[in-house]
C-alpha cells in the first residue's frame, strides 16, 4: 500500500481517528503513525476538526406535542384474543412491535438535523482545513498505540493547544504533566495537561526557540506538580514534527 498517496494517507487517518478501521488495520497504522510524519500530520489535522464534537451540547427541548405522540404510538394497545393468528395478523403485529423502534429512529434524525441547523460550530459543521499554518504538532500514544493526546502551536507564535483525546487515568494525588524531549539535553516541563478536554499553554519563548530541536514529546504522572524532571516512566510518547 503506498502511503504517500496524501489521499489515501487522509483517508486511513480519518478511519483510525474514529476508530473505524479493524484491529489488524490499527495496530498497523499505529507503526506507521511511529515513523511517519505526513501520518501524523494527517491524524492531527483529522482530530482538530473533530475538536468541537468535545464541546458540551446545549440542551434541545422537545415540544409537548412530539411526547404526545411517541405516548400514543408505545402505549400498550388490548388486542383481541384468536385462536389461531393467520400469516396477515402476524406481519401486522410485526409491524406494530417495529414502530417505537422506528419512531425512535426518526426523533433521532430531527433532533440531529435541529442541532445541525442550530448549533453547526458545535458539531464541526466547516469545511477541515488540510493546509494547516505552519506549525509544530505532537502526537502522543499509549502502549497500545491509541492517540490520546495532542500537542500544537503555531511556529511563530507562543500558545500551545493541547487536547486529551482519550481521558487520562491519572492516579489519584498526581498530575499528568507535558515534557519536551530535547536531541541533547534534559527533558523540559511545559505545562500539566487536564485529565480530559482542551487546554491551552502559554510559553515563555517563541514555539520555534522551544520546539526547534525537539523531536519528541512525553507525559508521566508525578506527585509533584512543579517538578523539573520526570521521576516515573513516560505513559505517553509521540514524535514532535514540524508541519511546514
Amino acid at each position: 500500500m503506498n502511503y504517500e498517496r496524501q489521499e489515501l494517507l487522509d483517508r486511513l487517518a480519518g478511519m483510525y481517528v474514529l476508530g473505524t478501521m479493524n484491529a489488524t488495520a490499527r495496530r498497523r497504522f499505529g507503526r506507521l503513525l511511529k515513523e511517519s510524519t505526513a501520518a501524523q500530520r494527517a491524524v492531527a489535522a483529522w482530530n482538530d476538526s473533530l475538536a468541537p464534537l468535545h464541546q458540551v451540547v446545549p440542551p434541545l427541548k422537545a415540544p409537548p406535542h412530539i411526547w404526545e405522540r411517541i405516548s400514543e404510538k408505545t402505549r400498550p394497545r388490548t388486542q383481541p384474543e384468536v385462536a389461531t393468528a393467520g400469516w396477515f395478523e402476524r406481519c401486522r403485529m410485526l409491524l406494530y412491535g417495529a414502530a417505537p423502534a422506528a419512531l425512535a429512529c426518526c426523533i433521532g434524525i430531527v433532533g440531529t438535523s435541529l442541532l445541525a441547523t442550530q448549533y453547526p460550530g458545535v458539531i464541526g459543521l466547516q469545511e477541515r482545513n488540510v493546509n494547516m499554518p505552519a506549525s509544530y504538532v505532537g502526537l502522543l500514544t499509549d502502549g497500545a498505540d491509541n492517540v490520546a493526546l495532542t500537542v500544537s502551536s503555531l511556529r511563530r507564535g507562543k500558545v500551545v493547544t493541547l487536547k486529551v483525546v482519550r481521558p487520562l487515568a491519572v492516579p489519584p494525588g498526581m498530575v499528568a504533566r507535558l515534557w519536551a524531549l530535547p536531541s541533547n539535553r534534559a527533558p523540559v516541563a511545559l505545562a500539566n495537561v487536564p485529565d480530559s478536554g482542551s487546554a491551552k499553554v502559554i510559553l515563555d519563548v517563541p514555539s520555534e526557540t522551544m520546539f526547534a530541536d525537539v523531536p519528541r514529546l512525553a507525559l508521566s504522572y508525578e506527585s509533584d506538580p512543579d517538578t523539573t524532571a520526570p521521576s516515573g516512566p513516560f505513559v505517553l510518547l509521540g514524535h514532535c514534527v514540524k508541519y511546514w
